[in-house]
């Protein structure tokens, strides 16, 4: 052991009391970040399986939407497909999918069971980057296969009203099976609203929906679908808002394309419409989803959904862009926000509070010790040779401070994981508390402690290895 160590591990013996609590401290702060951070990348996860379904990592929509359109009620974009064209063109990493929303009803005229409410994604399968995480998520039935009654010359009945006044013009569909062998448009829903509604919601079942067919709800349509499966996400409230349909089928009962159908005009009663055929065109939709690279890190989520906006701002100048981060928050508040700012801002108080302990008692450490590192440098030890001993004792104190957080938090997280924590979640739901640890997480947490202890322990070592060998002596004298 060199002279350095050999001095070093004797401070520490010496203050081993004092030394004990400021690494305890530094390890409760960095069990502490740990389990944050762990916690936030399990978080991400949910997101990613539950909000991102929705909205990717950013949706783009019209001008004039607010983030609760995107529940289904975005305004048409008919240029969707030149907007989607031209973001992979200027971001060559990003990826993009056009969505068909609507809002629904089901349920009416059901014997025991109250009329209920969703919001229809139509989705591509082909294109759509999210469908997997959908496609993943079935539990009773089965995904859309290419051979699905997708598009079929929809044949809905349309009876248009004139709205007085400024008020709207109302459409409401009704007896939209004029074919007698028209086939139903396969939909699949969230497992949850069949635990709502029982008697309605089987794969298998057939049922009549009211969808609306612009983007302010203001004209509607029934049409007739069948349950193809069953899905769960991890969090049942969107489970029980969101179904999923092919985004063809939807642009079809929307009418977004060429209708070559007829029309008839009963003066008194309204306007008859029939969709038989339709064209559809793929280039309108309701919202462009967009999927970024893949960060290095989850450190800083909040901060890479700005950063991802941004970017897309420039790119598409005028439409609205709304991230996870955005929806997430309109749905569930900004809670885990505001958490996730106060346990940073406590974690850095809690170091910068050690960092001044260890060099409070290394200072005190240099004054009571000013003899003997006058009498070392005065038998020939070199000024590094000083500087080492309380840089030697800065890095025992940071690494087993890093170690020992480590420790806290494996366990704590095996103690959680074993009795399965939960916590209510929106709207009664439960969501279980969960940890997923990457090596960046733990890799910061051994090296943070390492380096601000040096650092702290780095200041009184300077001014201890560059006292004269006489200054040393004289002051250590007067000192006794």
């Amino acid at each position: 052991m060199s002279i350095s160590r050999s001095f070093a591990w004797g401070e520490i013996k010496e203050h081993k009391f004092i030394y004990a609590i400021i690494i305890v401290v530094i390890g409760l702060t960095m069990t502490s970040f740990i389990l944050e951070n762990a916690y936030l990348n399990y978080m991400m996860q949910v997101v990613n399986d539950t909000t991102k379904i929705l909205t990717a990592d950013a949706a783009i929509t019209s001008p004039e939407c607010n983030i609760r359109d995107l529940y289904g009620t975005q305004p048409t974009i008919e240029n969707a497909r030149e907007i989607a064209n031209r973001i992979e063109k200027a971001l060559p990493e990003y990826k993009t999918a056009i969505r068909v929303t609507a809002q629904a009803t089901y349920g009416a005229g059901a014997s025991g069971e109250a009329v209920d409410g969703c919001t229809i994604q139509g989705i591509n399968p082909e294109e759509d980057e999210k469908v997997t995480n959908i496609k993943n998520k079935i539990v009773e039935g089965r995904f859309f296969e290419k051979d699905d009654p997708i598009l079929r010359g929809h044949t809905p009945l349309y009876i248009e009203v004139k709205g007085p006044g400024n008020l709207p013009d109302f459409t409401y569909g009704s007896g939209q099976r004029l074919l007698k062998y028209d086939k139903p448009y396969p939909i699949i829903v969230g497992a949850t609203a069949a635990k709502i509604h029982p008697s309605i919601i089987k794969v298998g079942n057939v049922l009549n929906i009211i969808i609306s067919t612009s983007g302010r709800g203001t004209k509607y349509a029934t049409v007739t679908v069948k349950i193809i499966g069953l899905y769960e996400s991890g969090t049942p409230t969107l489970d029980a808002m969101i179904w999923f349909m092919h985004a063809d089928s939807l642009r079809e009962i929307k009418g977004y394309g060429e209708i070559k159908g007829n029309e008839w005009h009963i003066p008194g009663v309204g306007t008859f419409r029939g969709f038989c055929p339709i064209e559809v065109d793929r280039n309108i939709g309701d919202t462009i989803l967009v999927k970024g690279p893949e960060p290095l890190h989850q450190l800083d989520p909040i901060g890479q959904a700005e950063q991802l906006k941004n970017a897309l701002e420039s790119i598409v100048p005028g439409m609205k862009i709304f991230s996870w981060h955005d929806l997430l928050v309109y749905a569930a508040g900004s809670m885990q926000d505001v958490v996730t700012i106060m346990l940073w801002g406590s974690m850095a108080v809690t170091l910068l509070l050690c960092g001044a302990a260890i060099k409070y008692v290394m200072d005190s450490i240099v004054i009571r010790k000013t003899r003997e590192i006058g009498s070392l440098k005065a038998f020939g030890a070199r000024d590094r040779t000083i500087f080492k001993i309380f840089l030697y004792q800065g890095l025992f104190i940071g690494s087993l401070a890093g170690i020992l957080g480590i420790l806290i938090s494996v366990l704590v997280m095996n103690i959680i994981n074993w009795y399965g924590v939960s916590v209510q979640f929106i709207a009664g739901t439960q969501l279980d508390i969960g940890f997923v640890v990457n090596w960046l997480t733990i890799v910061i947490a051994l090296v943070l402690p390492v380096l601000l202890s040096i650092l702290a322990a780095s200041m009184p070592a300077k001014r201890a290895s560059m006292l004269p060998p006489v200054e040393a002596l004289r002051k250590g004298e007067m000192a006794l």
